[in-house]
């Protein structure tokens, strides 16, 4: 099997620019299981690393809003936030990996957009901050349109993810695979620092049950009400849809006030 890591978290960009705004105590679990996740994937020596993150109106706007693209550049420049406090540079991609997933998703009926020359923002450069911080594993970044309406349903990028984990599963290439974004958390709204923990918990139960119907039935109304930040779910119901075999388990959650997210960290054995 491809599939050689697998984990779900937040990258809400307070972890990178302001570190030690949450109480030590918080910081310290949040920070210590990050750490691990990265030793964990560090140690399945991947070839690659899927990072399934959202936009962010780093490569696009609403003159083109594609629902879902993968990046097959050579490399990526990024974070392109020069305040994340992480060192701006290039990160190798892997064509060859993305060009033999953007063929297995057209020969099911996904057309994905796709881009030699995406840019990486916060979301996927917190994470690999933590996974790959010198930035030697090629990434192949899979951006999913979380920020404007239409955008793409919760089933549909769960059945993506299904077809991205059958492709992954007959490749030769040793692969980790990360979702990135949430969970609930309002950016710049009126109910801005509003986190719904029940909510949280709620979707997190969809995914350690392995609750596929629950997780493809939530609706844009459902997740508007706890955030537009709260879209971003899109990515780890992709993940679910990688992993739909799999055992996943919470190592962390916690609704950060500091950071104004509900922050969390999963990882599929």
């Amino acid at each position: 099997m491809a599939v050689v890591f697998a984990a779900a978290v937040s990258h809400t960009p307070g972890i990178r620019a302001w570190p030690d705004a949450p109480p030590e105590a918080t910081r310290e679990r949040f920070f210590g299981h990050y750490e691990e996740l990265g030793e964990q994937l560090r140690s399945a020596s991947p070839d690659a690393i899927l990072v399934i993150s959202s936009e962010h109106f780093a490569n696009f706007f609403l003159d083109t809003m594609p629902a879902f693209t993968i990046g097959q550049g050579e490399s990526h420049f990024g974070p392109v936030e020069p305040w994340l406090n992480v060192q701006q540079g290039m990160t190798p991609g892997e064509p060859g990996l993305a060009g033999r997933l953007l063929d297995a998703c057209y020969e099911a009926g996904f057309e994905l957009t796709y881009s030699h020359e995406l840019k990486l923002d916060h979301g996927t450069i917190v994470p690999l901050s933590f996974f790959d911080p010198q930035r030697r594993i090629p990434v192949v970044p899979l951006i999913i349109n979380c920020m404007t309406f239409p955008l793409p349903t919760p089933a549909r990028c769960y059945a993506l993810g299904g077809i991205l984990g059958a492709a992954l599963e007959s490749d030769a290439s040793r692969v980790a695979v990360v979702a990135t974004g949430g969970l609930s958390h309002a950016p710049g709204e009126r109910m801005h620092g509003e986190i719904d923990t029940q909510f949280d918990h709620e979707f997190l139960e969809k995914l350690t049950g392995k609750d596929a119907e629950g997780i493809a039935a939530y609706t844009d109304d459902e997740l508007t009400a706890r955030g537009l930040g709260t879209h971003e779910l899109r990515t780890w119901m992709t993940l679910a849809g990688v992993c739909a075999r799999r055992d996943a388990e919470v190592l962390f959650y916690e609704p950060v006030e500091a950071w104004a997210t509900g922050c969390c960290l999963l990882s599929y054995r």
